[in-house]
């Protein structure tokens, strides 16, 4: 079977397009890392907090701006998910392990997919919802009227359903009843009083514990977890769920399920640092000195 005429012209332009694409996303996050000082103290600071003498000042320094990178694709691809087929959306996200979420959801429990802040969480979610079934988007509600509606249609564009995190468990429940995944993105620092210590990169870590909680009671956790390929597909990894020891001391269940939890995601973010988001403050509440221009000055010191 022979191309049609126009085949190598039409391969070569869209070859042209994506050297051009390359091109603009490094320099677009080249520009970024030196104009965004605080961002860039902020991932500098994570690295080098997180891996020690892991990594070399250098080392770091090329990392932080792989991550730079990977946030400029990643801001592209939320135009994309706003305004794209959806068919090709669909062609775009590969899920593997989906039986595991579906034998989780057997149990008419509903399920938990804890995720993290790496790939493109939004791209896979979106892509989940699409391929296999509705799921629910736990997240914090903009402040910005405009941005808050902007946030849930994407969220909501391929089937799914968006929880604010202001209405808590109640909407969780509410979804869970439904027997439908609830998706809980666990990796971000939280407040005292909302969040327990687990470690995380060798340091202790507030972290949310709801996923932990509903754990214990009964409810299903599957690690859920998002990588960007380099074909610029969009992979989601869905695992077994996570195994819980149940105890006459809910507290020690908790914390024990929780750092489990910690470890599967630390686990899949060292094997792809480049696509995780050192850019967040992670050990803002009990490391707040590494954030200060002092505590990593060294690090950026002749680099730029």
């Amino acid at each position: 079977m022979t191309a049609p005429a126009g085949a190598p012209k039409k391969r070569r332009q869209w070859g042209i397009m994506a050297h051009t694409g390359d091109w603009l996303v490094r320099n677009l996050a080249e520009l970024w890392y030196r104009l965004d000082r605080r961002h860039r103290r902020i991932t500098l600071a994570n690295l080098e907090f997180a891996y020690g003498g892991d990594l070399s000042p250098g080392e770091r320094e090329r990392l932080a701006r792989r991550v730079f990178c990977h946030f400029v694709r990643f801001a592209w691809e939320m135009l994309e998910l706003l305004l794209a087929p959806l068919p090709l959306i669909r062609r775009k996200v590969i899920i593997l392990g989906e039986e595991h979420m579906e034998a989780a959801l057997a149990q008419g429990r509903g399920a938990v997919a804890i995720a993290a802040h790496a790939g493109n969480w939004e791209y896979t979610v979106m892509g989940y919802g699409l391929l296999c079934r509705p799921g629910v988007v736990v997240g914090r509600e903009l402040d910005n009227p405009w941005a808050a509606r902007l946030a849930r249609n994407l969220r909501q564009r391929g089937g799914n359903f968006m929880v604010g995190k202001q209405k808590g468990m109640k909407g969780i429940m509410g979804h869970l009843r439904a027997n439908r995944p609830v998706g809980i993105v666990i990796d971000q620092n939280t407040t005292t009083a909302g969040g327990l210590l687990v470690d995380f990169f060798g340091h202790p870590a507030r972290t949310t514990p709801v996923a932990a909680l509903l754990a214990r009671r009964g409810v299903p956790v599957l690690p859920t977890l998002s990588r960007r390929l380099a074909d610029g597909r969009h992979l989601m990894v869905i695992l077994p769920p996570l195994p819980l020891m149940k105890t006459s001391d809910p507290q020690a269940d908790i914390q024990r399920h929780l750092e489990l939890q910690s470890r599967v995601i630390e686990a899949w973010v060292r094997t792809c640092p480049e696509q995780w988001l050192w850019l967040h403050r992670r050990w803002k509440n009990q490391f707040p000195e590494i954030y200060e221009e002092s505590y990593q000055r060294s690090a950026i010191s002749g680099q730029l």
